[in-house]
C-alpha cells in the first residue's frame, strides 16, 4: 500500500527533522574567537523552519496526488465523494497561509478514510454512466475486492472489471446474488455469508 510503504515513513521522518530542528540548543564549548552572535543563530533556526516547512508541503503534496491515483486506478466506488474530497485536499495544500498542522491532519484522515473502505460493505443509489447511456442505479462495493451494480428494477446487475477498465453484465443467477448482497448491506436481513460473484484473473 503507498501509504504504509512510502507516504508515511517519509511523512515522518520529516516531522522528526522538524521536531529536533525546535529542542533547545546545547550551550556552545568555549572556542578561540568570537562565537556566533544570538541574532545570527535565531535567523539559522527559522531558515531550517521554513526550509522544513517546505519539505512537508512537498511531502503532503506528493501524498495527494498518489491518493488522488489510486482513486483514478482503482473500482470507481463513491467517486464523487472521494473525487470532492481530494479537490478539497489539493486546495488546501497548495494554501500557504493554511496551518500545516491541520493540512497534516486531513491529509492522514482522508488515507484513513481510503482504508477504511477496504474493511467495509457499502450499498448506495447514484449515476451509472456506461458511454453516452446514463442510469439511476444501485451499487454494492464490497471493500476494494468488488463493486457491482444493478438496476432499480432489479432485473440487471453487472460487476467491475478493474483490469479491463469496463462493466461486465452478470447472469440471471448472479443477479439474485447481488439482490441478497443489497438488503444484506443495508441491513435488511440478519448477517449471514454471502456468496456473490467475483472478478475473474486479469488479463495476460
Amino acid at each position: 500500500m503507498i501509504l504504509r510503504r512510502h507516504v508515511l515513513p517519509a511523512i515522518t521522518a520529516c516531522l522528526l527533522a522538524f521536531a529536533s530542528s525546535l529542542t533547545p540548543a546545547q550551550p556552545p564549548r568555549p572556542a578561540d574567537g568570537p562565537g556566533p552572535s544570538e541574532p545570527d543563530t535565531a535567523e539559522t533556526k527559522l531558515q531550517k523552519l521554513s526550509e522544513l516547512d517546505q519539505r512537508l508541503n512537498d511531502i503532503l503534496s506528493d501524498a495527494v496526488s498518489a491518493l488522488k491515483r489510486g482513486i483514478d486506478n482503482g473500482p470507481p466506488f463513491l467517486l464523487d465523494e472521494r473525487r470532492g474530497r481530494i479537490e478539497r485536499l489539493e486546495k488546501l495544500v497548495g494554501d500557504p497561509a493554511a496551518d500545516m498542522a491541520e493540512k497534516y491532519r486531513r491529509v492522514l484522515e482522508a488515507y484513513r478514510v481510503e482504508l477504511d473502505y477496504a474493511r467495509s460493505v457499502e450499498a448506495y443509489r447514484a449515476v451509472l454512466r456506461i458511454g453516452n447511456d446514463e442510469r439511476l442505479v444501485d451499487f454494492l462495493s464490497v471493500g476494494r475486492l468488488a463493486l457491482y451494480y444493478q438496476t432499480l428494477d432489479g432485473h440487471e446487475s453487472g460487476i467491475w472489471r478493474n483490469d479491463q477498465r469496463r462493466w461486465q453484465r452478470l447472469s440471471g443467477e448472479e443477479n439474485e446474488a447481488i439482490v441478497r448482497g443489497l438488503r444484506a448491506a443495508r441491513k435488511l436481513e440478519p448477517p449471514q455469508l454471502m456468496v456473490l460473484p467475483l472478478p475473474g484473473p486479469k488479463s495476460p
